[in-house]
Order: C-alpha cells, then structure tokens, then sequence
C-alpha cells in the first residue's frame, strides 16, 4: 500500500497542502507540472492566493477561511497559476484536523477541466 505522502505526491491533480496562514507546505509533482513550475521552492512557504490573478485573491481567501472553519468548499474558477495558462480549475478544499481535531492545514486539490 502506498504512503499518504506518495499518494499525493503522485496523484494526477494538483495537490496542495496549505499552513494554517494559507502557505503551501507541501505540492504533489502533477502540481508543479499543471502550474508550469521547476521545483517546491517556487512554491513552500508562499501564500496560495498569490499564485491567482489580482482581482480572484479575495474570493480565493474566503474560500480558504472557509475550509479552515471545517466547510469543505468546491468552486470553479478561470484563470492561470503559477505559470500556466489560463485554465478552467474545478477547486476542493478540505481541512485536516490535527489529533486533537482542531485543524492544522488545508488540503487543496485542483483540476484542469477545461479538457473535459
């Protein structure tokens, strides 16, 4: 069976995982590639709204305090990240409780649907 980690690491979406403060710790290999990016450090320690047009950061934000808050939020957006092109993204956020159940990241998983 596979590792957590190498589950996301490997999986065919654009997987993120989001600090509390709404930094990414962590993006699946399918991520860098999707985002048109060269490696993690283009992208750890850097807040996930930055990656997203000026005028979506707000929405990108609520979307974010939401999912923290324990609302699981699914959302479709255009527009490029990172270095892509514009895509169609459909967009999930999920909270991931820490052992005392508090949340203690967001888990973000993003695909381009513009191919279906």
């Amino acid at each position: 069976m596979a590792k957590p980690l190498s589950a996301l690491r490997d999986s065919p979406d654009c997987v993120k995982l989001l600090n509390r403060a709404g930094r990414i710790s962590f993006m699946g290999e399918q991520g860098l590639r999707t985002m048109a990016l060269d490696s993690l450090s283009d992208v750890v320690g850097k807040a996930w709204w930055d990656f997203w047009a000026a005028d979506q950061r707000d929405l990108i934000r609520q979307r974010f305090d939401a999912a923290l808050a324990g609302d699981v939020q699914e959302f479709r957006l255009q527009g490029a990240m990172g270095r892509s092109d514009p895509k169609t993204w459909a967009v999930t956020l999920s909270a991931v409780p820490g052992v005392d159940g508090v949340p203690t990241s967001v888990l973000v998983v993003s695909r381009d649907i513009a191919q279906e």
